[in-house]
């Protein structure tokens, strides 16, 4: 995408929002508005242009219904529409009251508590010939619009807003859902190229809350609400989603996204489609989106397995040397990824990548790796890329690169090593490009899993191809459907699992089996982030198996700078206490890292040893009771985030395995159990030293230093 440009306008349409006006303001000057009655024949709805729904996805990303069922009702109350769960003795009200046709229309109200602006003036964005007016700047505009038309499915008013001789219509659907008002916004023009959430307003001292590997939005927490607002990425029409999330003001928070509508190379514009979810509760887990995704197969393969990182340009026969020593104490049930291989080396001329690459013995010293793998019971993946193609490749075609809307071919990895640019290819082309070789690389080298590059660590936004001549150009839905049958393909061709980078990876949970899980961003300084393990046991756990929290210089990072080696064992314990507290599987980088080999080796085994037994035990677990620590005692997640004390984390699985995670800085957790174990797992202060210990414990008291854990069976 042409990332300039939506800079460049997410600047000029955030920065230019109104100034805060008073609750439920009379009819704005800038508005015109006629009577229903003068307005309606000329503006009956025209048929609405659907988008698609993905074929790959079974459902809606809509947050499921909310542990406290709602008695919902919608009605109309003078010139406003009501729209009110009732859960238990707490009333959650939505009010919409067409006025300016932008989402200023709408309020929400827990109870007797002020009511506040959820979107003070989102909406859409208008093309008029070469002018872009937002809906918060539309003084110049005349706007009017139909009847609303209320029915037991909810409401739909039509607007238009004309300038000169230019109209544009557009409509909105409200129903509500739970706690969940769903809006969709269509129009049967190309003329409104983005439509904005905009910013909550009459929200004092709210927080921002970004959810770990929810990498798409963020939260809004106010008043001991939470909301979410969010487009579903299964029914839209647009070429790309924005992030804004940031502070407007005291009273006024950036908290959602912006959808994009850009021309194809032709210049032609996809018709506004998007469905919009807005919820509203004092419980996290009700604002979290379903992801409607079918889970992996994979899952119990993955189980206890210890996935092991070779980023090396080294040998084939010294990385099986590496894996020997491995098997000769004992490491077995790994997961081994060698990601160069390939006949130019590590990203260069893809996609011709047969046959492995001379300089490191070829063909026949990578099949001896795979087969030294393969008799210790190892699974093995070879790293895959169909996001890059290189200049140089065999195969090289301008048709199977993907344009911006200027017709030019969009750049994608630099190799700085080489000084080789690649660019872009397809994603329409890339399971042509990958029939012949994902099978052919699975023949050859007896691999029993693959590691897809790329594809899950960004939004299928970010590939959005504009070349006008093919099928689903502009848009990112029929991105997202082929990058779904690709990672199929994969599954099948490879007779395993399928994993892949970490980042946005929730939109592929269950298709992609699992991911190196690092959080949002490269440069993320994970170390200092909270274990908020809510969103991925509750959303992601039921569909995947993760592995890790990061590559190691990413995750230990400071002040966006990578930290290349020096790791500590108070680091490792740090990072396997996360990892514990995710139910992720265990994961070691590549041994380059390491100050020597027998480092190295310590790390794999460490990890191997602590890890696995947990991870075998809550892999197919699912998490019932998530609580944390505040002030001394367990507290559900939403004290916590009051309180910002999210560092002690508490699981309970529906198999009895309980974990308790500390993670804070300095501060030992005392647990003492009403029962004694089975079965535990720790890292624990035993006169006063730290003791690993998998087995059977002879005590129920135990005290967590920080980056300690204690997994126990009653």
């Amino acid at each position: 995408m042409n990332y300039l440009s939506a800079s460049l306008l997410i600047l000029t349409l955030v920065g230019c929002a109104p100034a805060p006006a008073p609750l439920f303001p009379t009819q704005p000057a800038n508005a015109v508005l006629p009577s229903p009655a003068s307005t309606l024949e000329t503006l009956t709805p025209s048929p609405t242009p659907q988008a698609a729904p993905l074929q790959g996805l079974a459902g809606l990303a809509a947050p499921p219904a909310p542990a406290q069922e709602c008695r919902d009702r919608v009605w109309q109350e003078a010139d406003s529409f009501l729209f009110e769960c009732q859960a238990g003795e707490q009333r959650l009200r939505y009010r919409y009251t067409p006025a300016t046709g932008s989402l200023h229309d709408l309020t929400v109200q827990l109870d007797e508590r002020p009511p506040f602006y959820p979107s003070f003036y989102g909406g859409p964005i208008f093309l008029f010939g070469d002018r872009q007016i937002p809906i918060w700047d539309a003084e110049t505009l005349t706007l009017s619009h139909a009847e609303p038309l209320l029915s037991a499915d909810g409401l739909e008013i039509t607007w238009r807003a004309a300038l000169g001789e230019q109209e544009i219509a557009y409509t909105y659907r409200l129903s509500l859902h739970g706690r969940t008002l769903r809006l969709q916004a269509t129009s049967p023009t190309a003329e409104i190229p983005a439509f904005s959430f905009d910013r909550s307003e009459e929200t004092p001292g709210a927080r921002l809350l970004s959810i770990p590997y929810l990498a798409t939005f963020d939260l809004l927490f106010y008043d001991g609400l939470f909301l979410s607002a969010y487009f579903d990425w299964t029914q839209s029409n647009a070429s790309y989603y924005e992030k804004v999330s940031e502070p407007y003001s005291e009273r006024s928070f950036h908290f959602s996204q912006m959808a994009f509508y850009q021309p194809d190379t032709d210049g032609q514009r996809q018709p506004l489609h998007e469905v919009l979810y807005l919820t509203v509760s004092d419980r996290l887990a009700d604002v979290l989106p379903a992801l409607p995704n079918p889970p992996s197969p994979h899952r119990a393969t993955l189980a206890g397995r210890t996935v092991v990182d070779f980023w090396a340009e080294e040998p084939f026969a010294e990385t099986q040397a590496r894996v020997q020593a491995l098997h000769e104490r004992g490491l077995t049930d790994l997961l081994l990824i060698r990601h160069p291989w390939q006949r130019c080396g590590y990203d260069d001329c893809y996609p011709s990548v047969l046959p492995a690459r001379a300089e490191w013995g070829g063909d026949s010293a990578l099949q001896s790796l795979s087969q030294a793998a393969r008799r210790a019971g190892d699974l093995f993946a070879l790293h895959e890329n169909y996001v890059d193609v290189y200049p140089n490749a065999d195969r090289w075609s301008p048709d199977d690169l993907a344009l911006d809307p200027q017709g030019d071919p969009r750049p994608a990895w630099f190799n700085q090593t080489t000084g080789q640019q690649a660019y872009l290819l397809s994603p329409f082309r890339a399971l042509e490009i990958a029939r012949p070789i994902s099978p052919e690389i699975h023949r050859r080298y007896a691999t029993s899993a693959a590691f897809l590059d790329v594809h899950t660590a960004v939004p299928p936004w970010e590939k959005t191809d504009y070349r006008a001549e093919q099928a689903g150009s502009a848009r990112f839905g029929p991105v997202f459907q082929a990058y779904i049958d690709l990672l199929t393909f994969l599954r099948a061709a490879h007779q395993g699992p399928v994993l892949s980078e970490g980042g946005a990876h929730f939109l592929y949970a269950g298709w992609v089996d699992g991911v190196e899980a690092e959080y949002q961003d490269g440069l993320d300084e994970g170390h200092t982030t909270p274990p908020l393990v809510d969103f991925a046991l509750l959303r992601l756990h039921p569909l995947m198996v993760n592995y890790g929290v990061g590559y190691f210089p990413r995750y230990f990072s400071q002040a966006g700078q990578l930290k290349w080696g020096g790791y500590t064992l108070e680091d490792q314990h740090h990072y396997l206490a996360t990892q514990i507290a995710f139910c992720h599987a265990g994961y070691i980088d590549s041994p380059e890292l390491f100050d020597s080999a027998e480092d190295w080796l310590a790390w794999v085994e460490r990890t191997a040893r602590l890890v696995a037994p947990i991870h075998q035990r809550c892999a197919a677990a699912q998490a019932v009771r998530i609580l944390y620590r505040v002030d001394g005692a367990l507290a559900p997640v939403e004290q916590a985030i009051a309180a910002q004390e999210l560092s002690q984390v508490f699981v309970q699985y529906d198999n009895g395995l309980q974990v308790y995670v500390n993670r804070h800085p300095d501060q030992p957790w005392p647990v003492d159990l009403a029962f004694t174990p089975s079965w535990a797992a720790f890292s624990a202060l035993v006169d006063e030293t730290r003791q690993d210990f998998v087995g059977t414990p002879h005590n129920d008291s135990f005290l967590l230093p920080p980056n300690g854990w204690l997994a126990v069976m009653p």
